[in-house]
């Protein structure tokens, strides 16, 4: 059941201006291989590179039929190749299509299905040789050959909008915003008074340095399921996936590059800031922009620091009282996002403030870092716990008396994440967004939807963003 309190009060005039202009989006391009017969360089998306490096392999031509290397075609896809030489099997996947072969056979199966094949695939020099056409068109992709000059060209229409965001909130789709804020938004100074021990007092803080001519606005908050995981890909690249569960709302996207501290992407649920006369949305777009900078609930910086935010269902509080300038539960992402560069930094940063909780609610932190060190950091009788985990849910992981405590259905869903990466410890960004799919809310029937999804490349700096679980469609960013 939600709990209702309130938390803001601002409203009215306010003393900065809007923001400018926005630009358009521009849409990701087609995905494009392009092949040769007896050519060792393909092409991918436009950029030339060796089939297999130093290898020498090209595509020939068996029985009328092209056939590719294997791993160079599957993996320029985006999918996986795995090798069973004790069957002579690979086995490819992409997505949720799984592909099963044996050298020198015409049986194939498509996701256990028969098929037959009319090229069976072969081993030469050493390299495993498929048909492309039905590896291609099995995955979804369109296969163009061209006869005269012996080309093979694989493409794929893009279902990703590469975003371009600027100081002006941009609506992606109905409920889900983007905006950026470059420049000076208090937070050193912020840091410099002591931070804020209560809700109110970060209020107070707004007001008297950020907001004029105060009026009432309320945040309305309630408890919310999260999922999180990290994984490296076959790059050896860092990745943090990350569900928020809650009932339908508002999703802000904020970048953000301070005057002193590290670019970042973070994600604001805007129904927890909510004016109580006049509506959020009625607010200058330059202060909404500030006030989310306040309150993310997740993000990533330009050195690939991830870091969440995960409720836990459980009535104690988070409220350290020593000598050391206080902080909020919602104010420590933004502080992570600003100033650590991985998990160590991120420790040794929370460790230097008193922790309060935000919105009245326990919870614990998920700590990712482009290494692929995750942790999730949790306050168990005010004292900072870490405990060593790529999975986190909503229940408590550290040892000892509270250990396990949180709702069912976060076990529930620890356990099907934590089988998925034992099953496949090494992920693809496909994988990742599977992973999160499987652990979406339409699974569990109980009001809430996964209001966001998101793939964060840590080593490339990107954000992939799902919008209420349609896997189908997403919103990339760079913060880099």
């Amino acid at each position: 059941m939600k709990k209702i309190i309130t938390l803001f009060l601002i409203s009215s005039f306010l003393f900065m201006g809007s923001a400018c202009a926005k630009a358009d989006a521009p849409k990701e391009p087609d995905f494009s291989v392009t092949m040769q017969i007896n050519n060792p360089i393909m092409t991918v998306n436009g950029t030339e590179k060796e089939i297999d490096a130093g290898m020498g392999t090209a595509p020939v031509i068996v029985n009328d039929r092209t056939l590719l290397p294997v791993r160079s075609l599957t993996e320029s896809m985006g999918g996986t190749v795995s090798w069973n030489g004790e069957k002579q099997e690979v086995t490819l996947e992409y997505g949720e299509d799984e592909i099963r072969l044996v050298i020198d056979s015409a049986d194939a199966y498509l996701n256990d299905e028969a098929q037959t094949l009319d090229t069976p695939p072969t081993i030469i020099n050493d390299r495993t040789m498929l048909p492309v056409r039905f590896i291609a068109e099995s995955f979804g992709f369109t296969v163009d050959w061209d006869g005269e000059r012996q080309m093979i060209t694989i493409t794929k229409k893009a279902n990703t909008e590469f975003v371009t965001v600027t100081e002006n909130e941009t609506e992606l789709e109905k409920g889900l915003s983007a905006v950026r804020y470059d420049g000076d938004y208090m937070f050193d100074t912020f840091l410099e008074k002591g931070g804020a021990k209560t809700d109110a007092e970060l209020v107070d803080f707004l007001q008297n340095n950020i907001i004029k001519n105060a009026g009432n606005l309320g945040l309305i908050s309630g408890a919310f399921g999260c999922s999180a995981l990290s994984v490296k890909n076959s790059a050896g690249e860092a990745q943090f996936g990350r569900n928020f569960d809650w009932y339908g709302c508002d999703a802000l996207i904020a970048l953000s590059k301070p005057q002193k501290g590290y670019a970042s992407i973070s994600t604001v649920n805007t129904n927890f800031i909510k004016n109580a006369y006049r509506g959020y949305g009625s607010l200058p777009e330059k202060i909404r922009s500030v006030v989310s900078l306040y309150a993310p609930l997740d993000g990533m910086n330009e050195k690939g620091l991830c870091a969440a935010v995960l409720y836990i269902e459980d009535g104690a509080k988070i409220n350290q009282s020593t000598d050391k300038p206080d902080i909020t539960t919602t104010t420590a992402i933004r502080l992570l996002l600003n100033k650590a560069a991985d998990v160590d930094e991120a420790i040794e940063l929370l460790n230097q403030y008193d922790m309060h909780d935000s919105l009245g609610m326990m919870v614990h932190f998920a700590i990712s870092d482009a290494n692929g060190r995750c942790v999730a950091v949790e306050y168990i009788d005010n004292e900072m716990i870490v405990t060593e985990s790529p999975v986190v849910t909503n229940f408590y992981l550290a040892e000892g008396d509270k250990q396990g405590i949180g709702s069912s259905q976060s076990h529930t869903r620890f356990k099907t994440l934590t089988d998925t990466l034992n099953a496949k410890p090494v992920m693809e960004a496909d994988d990742v967004k599977n992973a999160l799919e499987s652990v979406s809310k339409h699974h569990f029937h109980d009001g809430e939807t996964t209001e966001w999804s998101i793939v964060y490349n840590q080593a490339q700096g990107t954000a992939q963003y799902f919008h209420r679980e349609n896997y189908d469609k997403s919103y990339m960013f760079n913060v880099k």
